[in-house]
């Protein structure tokens, strides 16, 4: 279908693992393309529970540099060159779309769990907020105030003629004009909603809240909740027919 726009949440849980939840981990199906939006831990076992191969994956976004966000990432590479050894076939290139140190953190990750002096799997980088395309896939990021010592981005992905924002985590600092000019008309937003008051790296349910009315969002995907206020956001979603509470096996059509 090369008019399919879907999300399919590979873990939309908080940053320690449940048996029903996953760190972050999103991947995007637009037309015959495949954006894999962070990989945390766990990632790569959601990827082959839910029938996705690595191989098919085009981009990888990864929002910031908590292990909850990024580690698979890196393990997404060593296992498609294993794969590729195993049946003899050619790399296929990746970007890895992220902030700021992306390429330098690669190497280091690179240098202690990968130390193989031959092996050259092709990557490359494209850092930073920017714009690109993939095919008829228009690909935004944005920055997103998280923690204060290194960058952390936001993304918005547009095919045809809708809209998705995927703001990582992001703090109750972040002013809301611009993060409701990011995602102004956007059909589905993911946010995360972690704590009950605002807190300088975390947003809270009722920012949330605001931000989809200021923006005019059509449906929005709450993740990233912590255990301490999942009940209140479960039975606040079950109310409001634009929030949906995030569980690891949801696909949403955009």
């Amino acid at each position: 279908m090369m008019d399919k726009f879907s999300l399919t949440v590979l873990g939309g849980g908080w940053a320690v693992p449940t048996k029903k939840t996953n760190p972050a981990g999103f991947l995007v199906e637009a037309g015959d393309k495949k954006i894999l939006m962070d990989a945390g831990f766990g990632i790569l076992r959601r990827m082959v529970d839910f029938g996705f191969d690595f191989q098919d994956i085009d981009k990888v976004f990864v929002s910031h540099f908590h292990a909850d966000h990024c580690c698979d990432a890196f393990g997404l590479i060593f296992s498609r060159n294993c794969n590729d050894f195993r049946y003899q076939r050619p790399h296929k290139k990746v970007l890895l779309i992220g902030p700021k140190g992306t390429e330098k953190n690669f190497k280091i990750w690179r240098g202690i769990f990968w130390p193989e002096p031959n092996e050259s799997y092709p990557v490359d980088f494209k850092e930073g907020a920017g714009k690109m395309k993939l095919g008829s896939v228009k690909i935004q990021t944005f920055s997103v105030q998280h923690v204060p010592w290194f960058q952390s981005l936001g993304i918005i992905i547009e095919f045809n003629n809708k809209k998705l924002v995927y703001t990582g985590d992001i703090g109750s600092r972040h002013n809301l004009q611009d993060l409701a000019q990011k995602a102004q008309n956007a059909d589905l937003l993911i946010i995360e909603a972690s704590v009950a008051k605002p807190q300088l790296n975390h947003f809270t349910l009722q920012q949330v809240k605001e931000l989809v009315e200021k923006a005019l969002v059509k449906k929005a995907l709450i993740v990233h909740v912590s255990p301490s206020i999942f009940k209140s956001v479960e039975r606040f979603c079950r109310k409001e027919p634009k929030f949906v509470l995030s569980t690891d096996g949801l696909r949403i059509k955009i």
